[in-house]
């Protein structure tokens, strides 16, 4: 599958090249994920991508090595991160800017899902191919197996070459049939598995929607509390502001790095015996143990 490389300096993650701003000499920006790295918004260690899984990795890897020796890493989008030439050239350095907030993140996630269904349907074709096949494998081993075995009544009245042929040839027979059988399994093994992780990314891409635009709403409408950027000084003084007046505050929504709550479910939980002065460093406290906890 080729996907073109993702260049344009208005799109803010993950990784974007800045080389054409940058004189021509490589400048490869990466902006984290929100939830990145235990909710921590920072870069996590590349990982390959499985076709057959039913999620991403955050800093998800396609790495390819060539015949002249020569080797790249890219994300899902076609953004080339790191590449060796023949002769030895290379770029690795990554600069990492600023994280996205929850719904940045959210919508990037979804990009990549629509790429990573089109691996999976890709991958779909290639086994439908190879299973397209059996029918004509299995005449095949049937017309060789049926070859070799008529002359099974002949053979006490033939010689040990005759013998060792039909034998030999009705073993390649079995074994070809018996290949053929094992593909077929593995082949449809590997399609339920491709077809449930398509729907478990489906399901997933949904409800990244759904949520993308209840966030949308409630930043449009003034109902947003985001503190879902982790990687900035006092990450979640927002929300302490915020309620310093509990009643204005009232039916907002907080969207913390790896999810969206709201701001009633947060006061319920940290309980009605509670000083008003202590609220906001109370549910402060609470919100930091959920993203700590990734919970």
């Amino acid at each position: 599958m080729r996907i073109q490389s993702i260049n344009n300096t208005n799109f803010r993650g993950l990784f974007t090249d800045k080389s054409a701003q940058n004189g021509g000499n490589w400048l490869m920006e990466y902006s984290p994920y929100s939830w990145e790295n235990n909710n921590t918004s920072k870069m996590a260690s590349k990982q390959r991508v499985d076709v057959y899984a039913s999620s991403l990795p955050d800093n998800e890897e396609i790495y390819s090595r060539f015949g002249d020796g020569g080797e790249n890493s890219k994300d899902i989008l076609g953004t080339e991160s790191y590449y060796k030439t023949s002769d030895g050239r290379m770029r690795r350095t990554i600069t990492e800017v600023p994280s996205m907030n929850r719904e940045e993140s959210l919508k990037v996630q979804n990009k990549k899902y629509d790429l990573f269904l089109d691996m999976k349907n890709n991958e779909y074709k290639r086994l439908k191919s190879n299973v397209r096949s059996v029918p004509q494998d299995i005449d095949y081993a049937k017309t060789m197996y049926n070859h070799y075995a008529q002359n099974i009544p002949f053979g006490i009245f033939t010689g040990d070459s005759t013998q060792n042929r039909t034998a030999e040839g009705m073993r390649k027979g079995f074994n070809h049939l018996r290949d053929t059988a094992e593909k077929t399994y593995h082949s449809f093994q590997l399609y339920d598995e491709l077809r449930e992780s398509a729907d478990s990314i489906r399901t997933k891409k949904a409800a990244n929607a759904k949520e993308i635009e209840l966030l949308a709403n409630a930043r449009k409408n003034g109902k947003l509390i985001d503190i879902s950027r982790r990687d900035i000084d006092g990450a979640s003084n927002v929300l302490k502001e915020a309620l310093q007046s509990v009643r204005e505050a009232a039916g907002r929504i907080v969207a913390l790095p790896h999810k969206t709550v709201t701001l009633d479910s947060i006061l319920k939980e940290i309980g009605s015996k509670v000083k008003s002065a202590d609220i906001p460093s109370e549910a402060v406290k609470y919100v930091e143990n959920l993203i700590k906890k990734g919970i």
